[in-house]
C-alpha cells in the first residue's frame, strides 16, 4: 500500500542533502553528519531548508561535545538580523524553528548546570510547541524544576502532563532522590516505591535497571534508620545480574551480618567471590567472606579463603601490570577505542574474568566508561583515527600523481613521441600480417574448428581498427602534453595541504592518547591501591589464622606432656 505524503512532509524532503545529513544524524554518526552539513553548505544545496539545516548543525555540534560552538550557532539562527548569509538577513526564521532553538538551547544550558539560565531560555519560548520535540520539552521543563527544587510544579506536571509518558519512571526517581537530599525522607521512600512498581509493570530492562537502583535507595534509607529487616528485605528483590548487582549483593551481605543471618551472608559474598578481581565490591567480598568463616568459628574454611583471596589479589595486580603495559603500546589506544564497542558486547565484565589482551584491560575501565568526559575523548580519537585514515588514501595519491607527473617530464619530446608512434605501428602491422596468416591457416581446418576461431579473429579484427583509430587520433598531437605551470602550482599546494593536515592530524592523535593513557593509568592506580590494601588484609588475616593454629599445637604439646 502506498502512504500518503503530505504538503509538510513534501516541504522536509525537499533537499536531499538535508536528508543524507538527518540519516547520519539519527545514526549517532555525528562526525560524518557535521562534514555532510559543511559540505552541502558550501555548496549551496540546502536552499529550501537552511534554518532546518542550521538548527540541526547546532543540535550536532552540541551532541559532538561543543557546547560553546552550539550556543553560537543556536544565537545566530535566533538573530536574523545578524546572521552571516546577507541574501538571508532580512528573512524572519520560522516559528517552529525559533522554539525548537530556544528549546535546545535551554538543554544546552541545563546540561552544562546552569538550571537557572536554562529556565529563562525555556520561557523564551511561545505559541505551540512543535510536536517532535513535545514530550522532551515537558520532561526537560520537569527536570529544570527538579534541579532549581520547584518539586510542588514537578508533581503537578508528573500527575498530567508526563502522565503515561517514557520519561515518566526517570522524573520520579530524579524527584525522589530531591526529596532525600533536602531531608523529606516520607515522600523520597513513596516515590522510590513508585519506580520499583513501574518496573514490575513494565519488563523492558532499562526500566529494571532503574528498579534495582529504586531498591538500593530504599534499603540505603532503612539502613540508615535502623530497620536492617527492612532493608534486607528490599535488597533480595535485586537482581543478581547487571550493572548495580555487585553493589547490591555486597549491602545484602553486610546487611545479613548485621542481622547475624551469617547463613544467607555466605552464598551472596560467593556469588561475588567468582566475579572479576577488577570490581572493587568483589575484592571486598573476598576479604570479608574469609571474616565471615573466623566468626562461624571455622578456622579451615577461613584460612582456605584467606589463601585463594590472596592468589587472586596478586593475579589481580598482575592483570593490572599487563594493562599498564598494553595502554603503553604504540598503537593500542587506535586499536582499543576501534574494538571498544565490539569488546564490550563480547564481554559481561561484571560476571566473568577476561580473557583476550583487551579484555584484561577494559574491566578496570568499567567506571572510567561511564564518564562522559571520557567518552568525549574516545569518540574524538575515532573520529581522528578516520581522518588520519582518509588522509593517508590522499597522501597515497598524491603520491601517484606527483610520479605520473614527473615521469611526463622525464625526456618526452616531439620526436621521442613520433619514434614511439612509429615503432608501435611497425609492431602492429607485424603482429596484423601474423593474424591474417593464423587466419589464412583456420582455413585449412574443419568448419566446427572454423568455428571455434572465427569469435577471436573477430575480436582481434576489432581491436586492429582501435589501435588505428587512437594512431589517427596521436598523429594529430603536435607535441607531448604538459600541465600548465597555474595547474602545477596549484597541485603542489594540494600536495602539501595534504601533507600539513596529516602532521596536524598526528599531533593530535598523539596529544588525545596521551591524554587517554594519564587517565587511564590514574584509574589503574586508584584499583591497585585499592587491591593493595585488600591483599594486606588478606595476608594479615592468613598470618593471624596460622599463628592460632600454631598457638594451639603448642598449647596441645604441652597439655600432653604434662607437668615435668
Amino acid at each position: 500500500m502506498v502512504s500518503q505524503v503530505n504538503a509538510e512532509d513534501e516541504i522536509k524532503l525537499r533537499d536531499l542533502k538535508y536528508g543524507t545529513i538527518l540519516f547520519d544524524y539519527y545514526q549517532q554518526n555525528y562526525f560524518a553528519s557535521l562534514i555532510g552539513y559543511e559540505v552541502a553548505n558550501s555548496r549551496g544545496e540546502l536552499n529550501h531548508q537552511i534554518d532546518e539545516a542550521r538548527l540541526l548543525h547546532g543540535g550536532m555540534t552540541l551532541s559532538y561535545g561543543l557546547p560553546d560552538e552550539a550556543e553560537n550557532i543556536f544565537q545566530q539562527l535566533l538573530n536574523a538580523d545578524n546572521s552571516r548569509d546577507s541574501e538571508r538577513s532580512n528573512v524572519e526564521i520560522s516559528d517552529e524553528v525559533r522554539n525548537k532553538a530556544w528549546f535546545y538551547l535551554a538543554k544546552m544550558y541545563y546540561h552544562k548546570g546552569e538550571a537557572k539560565k536554562a529556565a529563562t531560555t525555556l520561557g523564551y519560548i511561545q505559541g505551540d510547541i512543535p510536536s517532535v520535540i513535545h514530550n522532551e520539552y515537558n520532561y526537560l521543563a520537569t527536570l529544570i524544576n527538579i534541579r532549581n527544587k520547584n518539586l510542588s510544579s514537578v508533581e503537578k506536571a508528573l500527575n498530567s502532563v508526563m502522565k503515561g509518558s517514557v520519561f515518566e519512571p526517570y522524573l520520579i526517581f530524579n524527584l525522589a532522590s530531591s526529596q532525600l537530599t533536602n531531608g523529606d525522607t516520607k515522600s523520597s521512600e513513596v516515590n522510590f516505591q513508585k519506580v520499583v512498581d513501574y518496573g514490575n509493570t513494565h519488563p523492558k530492562e532499562e526500566f529494571q535497571v532503574l528498579a534495582d537502583r529504586a531498591k538500593q535507595a530504599l534499603a540505603h534509607i532503612d539502613v540508615e534508620q535502623g530497620d536492617l529487616l527492612s532493608a534486607w528485605a528490599h535488597l533480595q528483590f535485586v537482581r543478581t545480574t547487571g550493572l548495580y548487582s555487585n553493589r547490591a549483593l555486597l549491602s545484602y551481605g553486610w546487611t545479613a551480618i548485621k542481622l547475624e543471618r551469617y547463613d544467607i551472608a555466605i552464598p551472596a559474598l560467593s556469588a561475588l567471590d567468582h566475579r572479576s578481581i577488577s570490581i572493587a565490591e568483589v575484592q571486598e567480598a573476598k576479604v570479608l567472606l574469609a571474616h565471615l568463616y573466623e566468626q562461624q568459628s571455622a578456622p579451615r574454611t577461613a584460612l582456605k579463603q584467606y589463601l585463594l583471596a590472596e592468589r587472586a589479589f596478586a593475579s589481580g595486580i598482575e592483570s593490572i601490570d599487563s594493562a599498564r603495559r598494553i595502554i603503553a603500546g604504540q598503537r593500542i589506544p587506535e586499536e582499543f577505542v576501534i574494538n571498544l564497542d565490539a569488546m564490550m558486547d563480547e564481554t559481561d565484565w561484571y560476571g566473568s574474568e577476561p580473557s583476550l589482551d583487551y579484555n584484561k584491560l577494559t574491566p578496570f575501565l568499567i567506571e572510567l566508561m561511564s564518564s562522559n568526559s571520557f567518552h568525549i575523548v574516545l569518540k574524538e580519537l575515532r573520529d581522528l583515527y578516520a581522518l588520519r585514515e582518509n588522509l593517508n588514501y590522499w597522501s597515497r595519491q598524491a603520491q601517484e600523481h606527483q610520479l605520473i607527473i614527473s615521469h611526463r617530464h622525464q625526456g618526452w619530446s616531439s620526436e621521442t613521441l613520433r619514434d614511439f608512434v612509429s615503432a608501435s605501428k611497425k609492431e602492429k602491422d607485424v603482429m596484423e600480417i601474423q593474424i591474417s596468416e593464423l587466419g589464412l591457416h583456420a582455413k585449412t581446418l574443419s568448419v566446427k574448428e572454423q568455428n571455434r576461431f572465427a569469435p577471436l579473429l573477430d575480436a582481434t579484427k576489432d581491436d586492429f581498427k582501435f589501435l588505428e583509430t587512437n594512431f589517427a587520433k596521436i598523429a594529430k598531437i603536435e607535441k607531448p602534453y604538459q600541465e600548465s605551470e597555474k595547474t602545477l602550482r596549484w597541485m603542489a599546494r594540494l600536495h602539501k595541504r595534504i601533507e600539513h593536515q596529516l602532521q596536524q592530524t598526528d599531533r593530535m592523535i598523539k596529544k588525545l592518547e596521551n591524554v587517554m593513557r594519564i587517565v587511564v593509568n590514574a584509574e589503574l592506580d586508584k584499583h591497585e591501591e585499592r587491591m593493595r590494601y585488600y591483599w594486606a588484609q588478606a595476608r594479615l588475616g592468613k598470618a593471624r589464622l596460622y599463628d592460632q593454629t600454631l598457638n594451639t599445637i603448642e598449647e596441645d604439646a604441652l597439655q600432653q606432656a604434662g607437668p615435668q
